[in-house]
């Protein structure tokens, strides 16, 4: 339909956003708790004309996962995410990123808040399981969610590899 009725598909993704929508909002009104997980499913259902505005008109009526959840554990912390991508297409430049990911992360983790220690040792323990989790699709990519320290000590890290021509530890 999308290729045949490209409007008439619109039409049927529209009404089915206002279905899910009105069903979201009568269990919201049982006491389920709703939030968006951020695949803007609130933005094209309102779009649609769906009832998902707060009451400012302004804003949508239910939090994102990343305001809501994510916010008090990752981002109030300022931590965000963090994506490289290893340009040589080399595994072992990949290994090194990790590791040297891991060992800045590690070190940050000394002396860090209690806050955002878990946090840390989530990315730490994510990161230096990245290979054997086989983690890679397509080109070599990473991401993690680091803090804005985390973020310049590896991006700094990097590019002193890159300077120094090292792929390997």
């Amino acid at each position: 339909m999308i290729a045949t009725k490209p409007e008439e598909f619109k039409k049927q993704v529209h009404a089915s956003l206002k279905r899910q929508a009105a069903a979201i909002n009568e269990h919201a009104k049982r006491g389920t708790y709703f939030f968006d997980y951020g695949n803007a499913f609130l933005l094209e259902a309102s779009r649609a004309g769906a009832d998902v505005m707060a009451v400012d008109g302004i804003n949508f009526r239910y939090p994102s996962y990343v305001q809501d959840i994510m916010g008090p554990m990752c981002f109030d912390y300022g931590f965000g995410p963090f994506r490289w991508v290893c340009t040589s297409g080399k595994q072992e430049d990949l290994d090194y990123t990790d590791q040297l990911a891991a060992e800045i992360l590690s070190e940050i983790y000394k002396t860090a808040p209690k806050e955002i220690q878990s946090q840390l040792t989530d990315n730490i323990n994510w990161i230096k399981a990245a290979k054997a989790n086989k983690l890679v699709v397509g080109s070599k990519a990473r991401i993690l969610y680091a803090d804005a320290e985390g973020r310049i000590k590896i991006a700094e890290a990097f590019n002193q590899a890159i300077k120094n021509k090292r792929s390997d530890p």
